[in-house]
């Protein structure tokens, strides 16, 4: 059985897209709540940060005084890109692929209704921009061109968080493993310590401003967190060690900051690393982003967020797009510190 045309199909608008493609990457995935997400940004706009204010209290005077001009503030210029995502269904498999995902829910074939045919859709769709949005946010590269080589359409549709990093902070807040103790070049982490040796240095590494500001959060990949858990394990104490062995330790933190792990990145480096910069191996895949909460800034225009659908008669294919607006910035350019393998040039 195959659906014969479009018109088989549930119609899907742009609240669909929002609710439930578009409003779960930005506001329902549980990294993006150390993000500030502005979800209304129309084109190019800047943002104001107030960094600091100091040495404004004065001993009292029977008249007047002249008010304090010292305070810290910066503004930065957030630009989102609009992105697509299309997806093709050959309609002789669409229907297959549907009923694989509606046999998980439990529906009766003889009763589908609409809305599970479509949630089921929405749902397929969403995996693959979701898998998209999260390497991008982090890895994207808008120098990228053809001349690179590999996948660049993939990464090169706005700049991501450490492209970002990369043209704001300082060259003392941007590591690399030259920075690092025992950590070689073109190598994958091989030693238990290197783990905890990559996140001491980015601490170190960090501003006065960064330390003060609270709600620290460390993302990094996997090999560095299963390095710093690895380490964790062996450090000793008999009762506590064998628990941890046998169960696990469900959240690392270092220092009291929360240390999350992108896998994804993993994923990536290991097959871009060759248009992916900080990387020239494929198993350099240990970076990682010490900031703090709101430090990073993630625009996007609901409003202009669109889904369509179509049906190609020459192709006999179900064609589905999707598009959003997506941008990112830093607030303040000591409010991180970044580590790759290689220097960002």
């Amino acid at each position: 059985m195959a659906f014969p045309n479009s018109n088989s199909l549930p119609a899907f608008t742009q609240m669909d897209a929002n609710q439930s493609i578009i409003s779960p990457l930005f506001l329902g995935q549980d990294y993006m709540e150390y993000m500030n997400v502005l979800p209304d940004i129309k084109g190019v706009t800047k943002v104001d940060h107030l960094g600091s204010l100091s040495k404004i209290t004065k001993a009292f005077t029977a008249g007047a005084f002249s008010g304090e001009t010292a305070g810290t503030f910066s503004g930065v210029t957030i630009t989102p890109a609009r992105v697509e995502a299309e997806i093709e269904f050959y309609s002789n498999s669409l229907f297959g692929k549907v009923k694989a995902q509606l046999m998980k829910g439990n529906f009766e074939f003889d009763n589908i209704d609409g809305t599970a045919v479509k949630n089921v859709l929405i749902d397929l769709i969403a995996q693959g921009i979701k898998a998209d949005f999260n390497r991008q946010l982090f890895l994207g590269d808008a120098a990228l061109v053809s001349g690179n080589g590999g996948d660049y359409l993939d990464y090169n549709s706005y700049d991501g968080i450490f492209q970002v990093c990369k043209d704001t902070l300082a060259a003392a807040q941007k590591l690399d493993n030259s920075d690092i103790t025992g950590v070689a070049n073109g190598e994958a982490l091989d030693a238990a310590a290197d783990g905890v040796n990559i996140l001491q240095a980015m601490y170190d590494a960090a501003t006065p401003e960064l330390l003060s500001a609270g709600n620290h959060v460390f993302f990094v990949s996997g090999d560095i967190y299963d390095k710093y858990s690895e380490y964790l394990e062996g450090t000793g104490y008999a009762a506590a060690g064998h628990s941890v062995l046998v169960n696990g330790i469900p959240n690392l933190t270092y220092r009291g900051i929360p240390v999350i792990a992108r896998r994804d990145w993993d994923v990536a480096v290991t097959a871009d690393f060759a248009i992916i910069e900080g990387a020239s191996a494929a198993v350099e895949t240990h970076r990682a982003i010490l900031t703090t909460r709101d430090a990073i800034i993630v625009g996007t225009d609901f409003s202009e967020s669109a889904m369509e659908q179509w049906y190609s008669q020459d192709n006999k294919s179900y064609r589905f797009r999707v598009s959003y607006m997506c941008g990112v910035a830093l607030a303040d350019a000591k409010l991180a510190v970044m580590y790759t393998p290689d220097a960002l040039s």
